[in-house]
C-alpha cells in the first residue's frame, strides 16, 4: 500500500449567532416581525421608532400614530368591509404536503419523479415523518410495476432536502441526522455529530457520553460542540410550516398598486416601522458611570445595531424580491391571473444573486397587494407548460382559463374535460385530457355529468 501526503483548501461558511439570527428574521411573517420590533422595542432602551410624519397627510392623524400602536391589526380603521377583505384575498390554507408539491413542481425533474414524490408525500403526517417506512411504501403501490425502490428512495432523499430539511423520514433519528448533513460548519465536528447520530443515537439520548467519548476518541470540549449541533435541529420538522399558518388574517408585506399610470411597489411601513438608536445614548458621557452602566448601555448597543441590520438587510431582500417578481410578472399586473407567466426559484435567485434557498424562505408567509387581490408570494412561482409552436404557459393561468372556461359554461349543458381540452387547444395550448381532469379536480370542479345534477 502507497501513502501519500496531500494539502487541500476547504472554504466552509460557519454559521455565526449573528448570521443565524438574519436567517431567522428572513422566514418571520409579517405578524411575526411585528412582534419581534415590539418585543427589543420594549426591551432594549436604545431603539427607538422614527417618525413617519413625512410619509402622511398632514390632518390624518389615525395615519401618523397607527405605527405606534402595538396592536396594529384592532386599531386601524378602515372603509374595506371584512367580506370584501376576504374575497380579495388569495391564498389558501398551506400544509406541509402543498409546500412540498410546490416545490417539487417547481424542481427540473421528470413527471414520473414527480408523481413518485407526490405518493412518498401522501404517507407523512404533521410532524413530517413518514407512517410506513420507505420500502412499506414501495410494496404498497408500486410491487409488481416497473418502479424500482431504488427509483423511490432516490426521491425520498430529495425531499428529505428540500424545505423544511428533514422531512420524509422514519424517525427522529434519521431526520436529525439529515438536518446535521445540511448544516454548515467545520466538517470535522459536523462529521462527529453525524457519527453520534448515526451509531450512538441511544447512548446520546440517555446521555451516555462517556460511552460515546470511549468509543469514538472525542474530547469533553467536543462532546459539548456535538451536543449542541444535535440540539439545534428540529425534532419536529414539519411543524415549522404549520406554526407559520396559525393565523387567521392576512396582513401583506408588499403593497404593489397604480399611481398616474405608473406601478409603484413599496413595503407596508406599519408592519416594519423605520426604528433607529436613539442618540442620546450614542453620544453619552462615560465619565461618570459605572462599569456595570458601561456594559449595560455597550451591551444593548451591540444588540440594536445588529438587529437594525438585520430588520434592514429582511426588509430590502423582501422588496427586492417582490420587484423581481413584479418584473417578472408584469403581465399579471397589467391582465390579471390568466396572464401569469411561468417562473421558478432558480431563476429569480440568480437575477437576485442569492441561493435558492434564501428565495424560498421569503416566499413563504409573506403577501403582497395586488389590484387583483392580497397573494402569498410563493403564489407567484408555477411550472411551465409548453405549447406547438414553444411558448411557455404557467400551470396556474391555466387553471385560470379552465376555471374561467367553467365558470362561464352553460350550466345546463357542463362541458365535458375532452371539450375543454379542445378549447384550450384553441388558445394553443395543448393538453392530454387527464391533464385538464387534474387541473378541474384541484379547483375543486366536479366531473361535467356531476355538475349538470346539481
Amino acid at each position: 500500500m502507497k501513502i501519500n501526503l496531500s494539502t487541500k483548501n476547504v472554504s466552509k461558511l460557519a454559521i455565526t449567532p449573528q448570521l443565524q439570527n438574519a436567517i431567522k428574521l428572513l422566514q418571520f411573517t409579517a405578524v411575526e416581525i411585528n412582534q419581534e420590533i415590539q418585543n427589543i422595542f420594549e426591551s432594549n432602551p436604545l431603539i427607538e421608532k422614527e417618525d413617519l410624519c413625512e410619509e402622511f397627510e398632514e390632518n390624518n392623524c389615525i395615519d401618523h400614530y397607527a405605527h405606534y400602536d402595538k396592536d396594529f391589526t384592532s386599531n386601524i380603521k378602515s372603509t374595506v368591509s371584512t367580506s370584501e377583505i376576504i374575497e380579495r384575498t388569495s391564498s389558501e390554507e398551506d400544509t406541509l404536503q402543498k409546500h412540498l408539491m410546490w416545490q417539487i413542481n417547481l424542481l427540473n425533474i421528470s413527471e414520473n419523479d414527480k408523481s413518485l414524490a407526490e405518493s412518498i408525500i401522501d404517507y407523512i403526517n404533521d410532524d413530517g415523518y413518514l407512517i410506513k417506512d420507505i420500502f412499506e411504501v414501495f410494496d404498497d403501490l408500486y410491487k409488481n410495476t416497473e418502479t424500482t425502490v431504488d427509483e423511490l428512495i432516490a426521491v425520498q432523499h430529495l425531499l428529505q432536502n428540500l424545505d423544511p430539511i428533514g422531512t420524509c423520514t422514519k424517525n427522529i433519528q434519521e431526520s436529525l441526522l439529515v438536518q446535521i448533513q445540511n448544516t454548515e460548519g467545520k466538517s470535522i465536528i459536523i462529521n462527529k455529530a453525524c457519527t453520534v447520530v448515526s451509531e450512538f443515537f441511544q447512548e446520546f439520548t440517555e446521555n451516555k457520553t462517556k460511552i460515546i467519548k470511549d468509543n469514538l476518541n472525542i474530547s469533553d470540549k467536543e462532546i459539548t460542540l456535538i451536543q449542541k449541533i444535535i440540539k439545534k435541529q428540529n425534532a419536529r420538522p414539519g411543524n415549522i410550516i404549520l406554526n407559520k399558518k396559525n393565523y387567521n388574517y392576512v396582513i401583506p408585506d408588499i403593497k404593489v398598486s397604480k399611481i398616474n399610470s405608473e406601478w409603484v411597489i413599496k413595503s407596508n411601513k406599519l408592519i416594519s416601522p423605520e426604528i433607529k438608536i436613539n442618540e442620546k445614548y450614542i453620544n453619552i458621557d462615560e465619565k461618570n458611570m459605572s462599569e456595570v452602566d458601561k456594559k449595560y448601555i455597550k451591551e444593548n448597543l451591540q444588540e440594536a445595531k445588529l438587529f437594525i441590520k438585520n430588520i434592514n438587510y429582511r426588509n430590502d431582500t423582501l422588496l427586492r424580491l417582490a420587484k423581481c417578481v413584479f418584473q417578472k410578472q408584469l403581465d399579471f399586473f397589467d391582465n390579471g391571473i390568466e396572464k401569469l407567466n411561468p417562473m421558478n426559484l432558480k431563476e429569480v435567485a440568480k437575477d437576485m444573486d442569492v441561493h435558492e434557498s434564501t428565495v424560498s424562505r421569503l416566499s413563504n408567509g409573506k403577501y403582497i397587494e395586488t389590484p387583483y387581490g392580497v397573494f402569498e408570494l410563493k403564489f407567484f412561482f408555477s411550472s411551465s407548460i409548453k405549447n406547438d409552436y414553444g411558448k411557455d404557459y404557467s400551470s396556474k393561468s391555466i387553471k385560470e382559463k379552465i376555471k374561467k372556461i367553467i365558470s362561464h359554461e352553460n350550466k345546463k349543458k357542463p362541458l365535458s374535460d375532452n371539450q375543454i381540452k379542445n378549447m384550450l387547444f384553441e388558445d394553443g395550448i395543448e393538453l392530454a385530457r387527464r391533464t385538464v381532469s387534474k387541473y378541474r379536480e384541484s379547483l375543486n370542479f366536479e366531473s361535467s355529468s356531476d355538475r349538470k345534477n346539481k
